[in-house]
C-alpha cells in the first residue's frame, strides 16, 4: 500500500490522526479524564462515550484472528474549501478529516462486518460567517477491483456566531464485508466522487 495514499492535508496545517480502536491511540488527559480520540473511537465501538466493564468487553468468536484492514484518507480528500478568491484573506471556510476509527466483528468463516468512523471539523476563515456548513463524505470498501461497498453521507455542522467553527463526527455501520482472497482497502474522501477516490487508490 503506497504512502501516498496518506497525506496531510497542507490548508490550514491541519492535522490527520489515525484512532484504531484495536490498539492505535492516544493515551488519557493528564487530569485522568479521556481524550477526544479515545471518546470518539468508544463511541464507535461501544456506542457509549465510556468502555463497557472488562468482563463484559466483545470477544473474538470462535477464536477468529481477524486483522482489520486500516483506514486511507485518499489523496487529495482530507478537506475542502470554499474561498471566492486566491488570496488567503478570500478564505471562507473549510471542512477537514481530523480522526478515522474502524471495527471488524468476524461473521464466521473469514467475512467480517465493518463500521467506519470519521471525525472532522468546520473551520471559518477570514470572509467566513455564521451559518451550515457541509460537505459529502465517501466511504469506499474494495477488494482488488472490487467493489465492496459505497456510502455517502452529508457531514459538516452550524457556526453560530462569535464561534470560530464547529466538530462533527459520522459513524457508518453494518458494512457485510464477505470471505475472499485479496486485500480489503476502506477509503474516505471529502467532496470526491467515486472515480476520483478510485484514482487515488492506483497511485
Amino acid at each position: 500500500m503506497s504512502d501516498a495514499l496518506i497525506r496531510r492535508s497542507s490548508l490550514l496545517a491541519l492535522p490527520l490522526l489515525c484512532l484504531g480502536l484495536a490498539g492505535c491511540g492516544s493515551s488519557g488527559s493528564s487530569s485522568g479524564q479521556p481524550s477526544a480520540m479515545q471518546t470518539f473511537g468508544n463511541v464507535v465501538m461501544f456506542q457509549s462515550t465510556t468502555p463497557p466493564p472488562p468482563d463484559q468487553l466483545p470477544t473474538d468468536a470462535d477464536d477468529e484472528r481477524l486483522i482489520c484492514p486500516e483506514v486511507i484518507i485518499a489523496d487529495g480528500g482530507a478537506a475542502v474549501r470554499a474561498q471566492s478568491g486566491q488570496d488567503s484573506g478570500s478564505l471562507r471556510h473549510q471542512i477537514s478529516i481530523l480522526n478515522v476509527a474502524r471495527e471488524c466483528t468476524p461473521t464466521g468463516n473469514g467475512g467480517f462486518r465493518l463500521k467506519v468512523g470519521v471525525e472532522g471539523r468546520v473551520l471559518l476563515g477570514p470572509a467566513g460567517g455564521p451559518g451550515n456548513y457541509g460537505a459529502t463524505l465517501t466511504t469506499l470498501v474494495t477488494r482488488g477491483t472490487t467493489q465492496l461497498a459505497r456510502r455517502t453521507a452529508r457531514v459538516g455542522g452550524t457556526v453560530g456566531a462569535g464561534q470560530g467553527g464547529t466538530d462533527f463526527s459520522h459513524v457508518e455501520d453494518g458494512i457485510v464485508v464477505p470471505a475472499g482472497r485479496g486485500e480489503v482497502e476502506i477509503i474516505v474522501s471529502l467532496g470526491t466522487g467515486p472515480a476520483a477516490v478510485a484514482r487515488s487508490r492506483r497511485r
